[in-house]
């Protein structure tokens, strides 16, 4: 585990890219890199903590926004009471079915990243 501290001037957005040297002896990103972290004057100090509100309310943001994918991803997916017959309804399915595996290793990395968080508390 490696601790880093930071301190800007003014308020700012930077980008931050953690690699480690894989067994093939490459600096590769850690899942989930580039990260944003965004500095502002008006934040508190407990907010640079770790399980502060900040945290808090990332995790309840986080929360919501999985749940209403959930939700979302049940209502389009579910063929009931739709037109099977319809092309365009078909299709519809099609494309949210796509658009969902083409986001699975983000949707996965999303769930992981709110799991490792909810274990702080």
């Amino acid at each position: 585990m490696y601790n880093v501290k930071y301190t800007v001037e003014d308020e700012c957005t930077v980008s931050i890219e953690i690699k480690f040297l894989n067994d093939k002896e490459q600096m590769v990103p850690i899942r989930g890199m580039p990260l944003a972290a965004t500095f502002k004057h008006t934040a508190t100090s407990k907010d640079n903590v770790l399980t502060g509100p900040a945290m808090d309310r990332h995790i309840k943001k986080e929360l919501e926004r999985l749940t209403n994918l959930m939700t979302d991803s049940k209502r389009e997916l579910t063929v009931k009471d739709k037109d099977l017959k319809d092309v365009k309804v078909l299709l519809k399915v099609k494309e949210f079915v796509e658009e969902t595996q083409a986001n699975t290793d983000l949707i996965t990395l999303n769930i992981d990243q709110l799991d490792e968080s909810l274990k702080l508390f």
